[in-house]
């Protein structure tokens, strides 16, 4: 009887998590103009690569022709838990998906990851 609650809280708790990632929308972050000819942007996504990536494309996107020099950086991770634990509940998840026969969700956000970075354009 009590593996039976811990598997239903489980699967709610995951059914919620799912439910309320589909509200996320990803916002497209300003580029910021700092003295002395730098700039600053964020990029925003589920993984770091996607966050840097849209850093580095908002930094080209600033600078058109010219080539971006990055002067700092700093990844931050914002899910709902830390890092590791929300990685062992999607593939908990992925599991439960498995023997129910359903797709493995997907609980990952658009906004786990911020990649921010001051650049310059050279």
């Amino acid at each position: 009887m009590k593996t039976f609650n811990r598997t239903t809280t489980l699967i709610v708790t995951l059914a919620a998590m799912l439910a309320l990632s589909a509200c996320q929308s990803t916002t497209s972050s300003p580029v910021i103009q700092r003295p002395n000819s730098i700039y600053e942007t964020t990029g925003i996504a589920e993984s770091k690569v996607k966050a840097k990536q849209n850093a580095i494309n908002s930094a080209k996107k600033t600078c058109r022709s010219k080539q971006v020099i990055v002067v700092n950086d700093k990844t931050t991770y914002n899910g709902i838990l830390n890092e590791r634990a929300d990685r062992m509940v999607g593939q908990m998840g992925a599991i439960v998906g498995s023997v129910l026969g359903n797709p493995s969700p997907d609980l990952s956000r658009d906004d786990d990851y911020e990649y921010m970075i001051n650049f310059r354009c050279q």
